[in-house]
């Protein structure tokens, strides 16, 4: 176990524990597929909690280190190689001393990703054989990497030049990596990275890429979205009468936000609508009506979300069957197919009482505020502290005045 641990505690979660929290504590609750569940708390601000199927990354934002702590023990021997030691200790990634870290992204089961301060990718894929770790920066044109995102079976890298790169599979088109003739190009090197066709997007600026099972998308500054990949679960935006979209293609206009699920997505529009399509087939938004639904998918992007009040959303997120919506006043709201013991099957959005784990939980509603993550397996529950210092002025006396000249 590493000596230079990092200032945070992580501890099994049930539901006799009784915690109470102070107002000012930082704290994320873990909650895996597999049932297991864990409370961490934060005794320093600048650390970021990431979790993923196998463990929780523990991301220093001042040094940029890296931690990690399995809740499995089941070995995985590639990613051993990296520090990734499955013994439920903390260990450090001593890799992230030479390259610290500025982002970690975890969404699926299948790939996590980070990105270094430097601009370089590192990917870890555990269910196939592509090569483990940093990714050379000549296969990104000795460009920096600035977004990555992970699907179910393929991820995207977006550069500071705006260039657009893939590695995984493209079967349906979810790379972009045909050309207007159908014709796949393909790749050769270790890592699988391939150059994505975004003729479409020509001359414009992204500013977000997100990530299905088997689609993409990418969100240009002018908040026009376009998506590829497969027509199979409706989640590419499409009509019903469109097919697979091999490379990039516009699917909405006026959109600030696109939130991807597995098999599903949703859209949040400059006037604050949320549109809803793809697979609906847990109910992962709740009963939806709408003639644009054929069994559970739901073609197009004009359904709007009509299962929850949309003017008290404070966060929507897409997870692997199911979503969760962060309310204005910090209740979180949980809808389709459960994955860990403390959310049940629902069929519409259900507010999920976390009083049985924090016993003062009314108080950390008010005193912070309530964010969420969520994946295929995993959903983590954390709050950031917005308490404001306020200072007493009443005796204060005046010493000097100060003039600074630049």
């Amino acid at each position: 176990m590493s000596s230079n641990l990092p200032s945070c505690v992580i501890e099994p979660l049930v539901e006799s524990t009784n915690l109470f929290l102070n107002n000012n504590e930082n704290f994320g609750l873990a909650f895996f597929a597999d049932k297991h569940s864990y409370l961490i708390k934060k005794l320093d601000k600048h650390l970021e909690i990431k979790i993923f199927r196998n463990g929780i990354f523990i991301l220093n934002k001042l040094t940029g280190h890296v931690y990690f702590q399995s809740v499995h023990n089941k070995e995985i021997k590639k990613l051993e190689n990296f520090g990734m030691i499955f013994d439920k200790e903390i260990h450090l990634l001593k890799f992230t001393i030479e390259d610290p870290i500025k982002q970690i992204i975890t969404k699926y089961s299948n790939y996590f990703a980070m990105i270094s301060k430097s601009g370089n990718a590192y990917l870890f894929s555990l269910d196939n054989d592509l090569k483990q770790g940093l990714i050379p920066k000549y296969l990104f044109e000795d460009e920096k990497i600035v977004q990555i995102a992970c699907g179910g079976v393929h991820v995207l890298y977006l550069t500071e030049n705006n260039t657009l790169f893939g590695t995984g599979s493209d079967y349906d088109g979810s790379l972009s990596s045909y050309n207007e003739f159908g014709l796949f190009h393909g790749t050769t090197n270790e890592f699988g990275v391939l150059k994505c066709n975004v003729e479409a997007l020509k001359g414009k600026k992204i500013k977000q890429i997100a990530a299905t099972y088997n689609c993409s998308f990418a969100l240009t500054v002018d908040n026009e979205l376009y998506s590829c990949g497969s027509c199979t679960y409706a989640v590419n935006g499409q009509p019903k009468e469109m097919q697979n979209c091999l490379f990039f293609t516009k699917v909405k206009d006026n959109v600030e936000l696109v939130i991807a699920g597995y098999f599903f997505a949703a859209i949040k529009t400059l006037n604050g609508e949320y549109y809803i399509f793809g697979y609906n087939n847990c109910n992962q938004f709740g009963r939806v009506d709408s003639d644009l639904m054929v069994g559970n998918k739901i073609y197009g992007t004009t359904t709007k979300l009509n299962t929850f009040n949309i003017h008290d959303i404070e966060q929507l997120e897409c997870g692997g069957y199911h979503s969760i919506i962060v309310s204005k006043s910090n209740d979180v709201y949980f809808s389709g197919n459960s994955h860990c013991n403390v959310f049940p099957d629902c069929f519409e959005f259900t507010k999920i009482d976390f009083s049985k784990y924090i016993t003062n939980w009314n108080n950390v509603q008010k005193s912070s505020k309530i964010k969420v993550e969520t994946g295929y397996d995993f959903t983590l529950i954390y709050n950031e502290n917005h308490k404001k210092n306020i200072f007493n002025f009443n005796n204060a006396y005046k010493i000097s005045d100060i003039t600074i000249h630049f």
